[in-house]
């Protein structure tokens, strides 16, 4: 039962891909690997539900037809009972809008069908592939009373989950343990190493319970369509400097003139925007807010997004996760507070003026979301209970026949 809720997740999108599997062309009839009651899974079924396990990240590798054949059988049992138990026996109004649900996904089916192979849009060329449409689909035992059979299943299994559930709601000591137990072990990875965290949380976008000391949120206004050849000789500048520093002895003549070009390469830059840097700090000395001049001059496609605008971007001195002069600017001298701006920084992108929004709350911090994640965590977890207790039960109602040649046949192919 190690798959088994997890999984049961996964049935709606897996009814919506297998309807997809279906326009293929018709193949011979797969082996029967395994019949549950009169349920058959093929060869084909184990493949297909392989690769979504795989795709999805439930297995390590593909094809894992063991984890497969588990999840399929673990299905039939689960419908048997589901159908057995009266759970699909809906009343009249459940099922009108079922059937209603299950007509709109069969006409969005067919739609698709006729805009992918309509060649002149026609009333008569759209109805004879709406025809077609439906016979292909019906002709693969995949139509509208499959859609509907789907659907009850669903809504039957959504009973059954409240039924296991008991009405189980966490307690707040229950959330806390969680909380507290897997926030320490983000707090170990992440407290001492904010380039890993900076990487994995600010680049990759994984989460984390923790946040490590000394990050700000900032905005900024991006000037942009920067002449080329300005900003390569201000680059080709940057890499002399450092190369200059880094040199074994350092002479400190050639430091000096990679300095004053960089230097010079930099002001060059700044020039070419001056006009409309100088306006900008004049309207913010005027009273007028950074986020109204970063809507007019801003090129940053990221300060369009209302949540990145109002949360601004979370940098770090060690920040990895952006440009060095976007950090620079985020933490030059004179950005001692909120509301603070930075002087002109020159990236890649074009010249950048930064705004100090706010500190970054730092440590561990219980957020809505992640209150959220783990009710629903806890939940899961004891409706997962529930399934083992009652699974052994379900079991009982039904015979399950395997074909061990037909199988070891099939994952001996996978060596071969």
């Amino acid at each position: 039962m190690n798959f088994l809720k997890k999984l049961l997740a996964l049935c709606a999108v897996l009814a919506l891909i297998c309807a997809s599997a279906l326009a293929e062309e018709p193949q011979a009839p797969a082996q029967v690997l395994i019949t549950v009651n009169d349920h058959e899974i093929t060869a084909e079924n184990a493949d297909f539900i392989a690769y979504l396990l795989y795709y999805y990240g439930y297995t390590e590798n593909y094809p894992d037809y063991d984890a497969a054949l588990d999840y399929l059988t673990q299905q039939a049992v689960i419908e048997n009972h589901l159908r057995s138990a009266g759970y699909t026996d809906f009343d009249e109004d459940t099922m009108t809008a079922l059937r209603n649900e299950a007509q709109a996904e069969w006409d969005s089916m067919l739609d698709e069908y006729v805009e992918e192979n309509l060649a002149e849009d026609t009333e008569e060329n759209r109805a004879t592939l709406r025809q077609q449409a439906a016979a292909y689909y019906e002709a693969q035992d995949y139509g509208l009373e499959k859609i509907l059979d789907q659907l009850v299943l669903h809504a039957a299994q959504d009973v059954l989950e409240t039924e296991l559930s008991g009405g189980y709601t966490p307690t707040d000591e229950e959330i806390d343990q969680v909380f507290n137990t897997y926030g320490a072990m983000y707090q170990a990875q992440y407290e001492n190493d904010v380039q890993q965290y900076d990487y994995n949380v600010n680049y990759m976008g994984n989460e984390s319970w923790y946040v490590p000391e000394g990050y700000r949120a900032v905005i900024h206004i991006l000037l942009n369509n920067i002449d080329a050849d300005l900003l390569e000789t201000y680059e080709t500048a940057q890499a002399l400097y450092e190369e200059a520093l880094s040199a074994d002895p350092v002479d400190e003549a050639a430091v000096a003139d990679a300095k004053a070009a960089m230097n010079a390469a930099h002001d060059a830059i700044i020039a070419s925007r001056q006009e409309d840097i100088d306006t900008i700090y004049t309207r913010l000395q005027n009273g007028e807010t950074f986020e109204s001049l970063i809507a007019e001059y801003g090129a940053d496609p990221g300060m369009n997004d209302e949540e990145t605008l109002k949360n601004g971007y979370s940098v770090h001195p060690k920040s990895v996760w952006c440009m060095p002069a976007f950090v620079e600017g985020a933490f030059q001298e004179g950005m001692e507070k909120p509301g603070d701006v930075s002087q002109p920084v020159i990236s890649s992108y074009g010249i950048h003026i930064v705004y100090y929004l706010r500190d970054v709350p730092s440590g561990l911090i219980m957020t809505d979301s992640i209150r959220a994640e783990i009710v629903e965590y806890l939940v899961s977890n004891q409706l997962n209970e529930a399934y083992d207790a009652a699974y052994a039960e379900w079991l009982s109602e039904v015979t399950i026949t395997r074909n061990e040649e037909a199988i070891a046949a099939l994952k001996a192919e996978i060596e071969e």
